[in-house]
């Protein structure tokens, strides 16, 4: 969580700059139609939406790092340590891995979450939580295809909250993704390092068939997220065609492999 916190922090300085920045040119072109005034809101800031920031672009691709660390290592370490079996004397293997399952479910989703709500509590000391214009979406960069895009303009409270629900969601899976593909190896930061790893190697797949798609079939097919394979991306705000759709599929995939690896890898003697 250290590390996001940082991250979170940094942002928001990053982006109290920016509002001075903004914030300067908007009074200079004040008696313009539209001089850009909801651009610089707490909102606008807020580091999932804030997709360019390099801050935010470090978060995306750590965030399966943070998530992973506080909790999921702990099958292996106490299989290595014989306190594993010990638990298992007094109770089913199934109900010792439900327990670290859900303890490392709730560290990976508070431990990216967490720092969500701290960088927007910072955007909110920054900036003024105005509303959005849907007229300043070029430079907002939440368009239509956005998960709950209409809510970002119209109660941007309410999707703050509900997003970093969804991102807590997919964290606290990812955690338990891990915890669940430990269970069929002895050494955790082998499982840590490989599931990582995969996630670049299913990014640059994703990539290579967006761009096949692009050239074979078409612009709107190449820019759909669904064959990207992205999870890095799934915690920040993304515009592309069939968003929502992607980050269903991310959801229930993680809920498939944290579900069936435990279920077959128990039915052996794991200890």
């Amino acid at each position: 969580m250290a590390g996001g916190m940082l991250l979170a922090c940094l942002s928001a300085v990053h982006s109290e700059e920016v509002f001075g920045n903004t914030l300067a040119l908007s009074l200079q072109y004040w008696n313009t139609t539209d001089p850009g005034y909801s651009v610089a809101t707490c909102f606008s800031f807020w580091l999932p939406v804030q997709v360019t920031d390099v801050f935010t672009g470090v978060f995306l691709l750590v965030w399966p790092l943070i998530a992973a660390i506080p909790y999921a290592w702990a099958w292996n370490a106490e299989l290595r340590s014989g306190v594993l079996a010990q638990e298992a004397s007094r109770a089913s293997r199934r109900t010792c891995y439900v327990a670290k399952a859900l303890a490392a479910f709730v560290a990976a989703a508070l431990s990216v979450a967490v720092p969500l709500v701290a960088n927007l509590v910072m955007c909110a000391c920054i900036a003024p939580a105005a509303p959005n214009w849907i007229s300043d979406v070029l430079y907002l960069g939440v368009w239509c295809a956005a998960p709950l895009s209409s809510l970002f303009y119209c109660a941007p409270w309410a999707y703050c909250a509900a997003w970093t629900a969804i991102v807590a969601l997919v964290a606290g899976l990812w955690g338990t993704t891990v915890c669940a593909i430990s269970t069929l190896g002895r050494s955790f930061v082998e499982t840590m390092v490989a599931t990582y790893l995969s996630l670049h190697v299913l990014a640059f797949v994703g990539r290579q068939a967006q761009t096949y798609l692009s050239m074979a079939v078409g612009s709107d097919a190449g820019r759909s997220a669904l064959p990207s394979l992205n999870l890095f991306s799934v915690v920040g705000v993304r515009s592309d065609p069939d968003a929502t759709q992607a980050l269903i599929l991310a959801i229930a995939i993680l809920v498939l492999v944290s579900v069936l690896i435990p279920a077959l890898a128990l039915r052996r003697d794991v200890l």
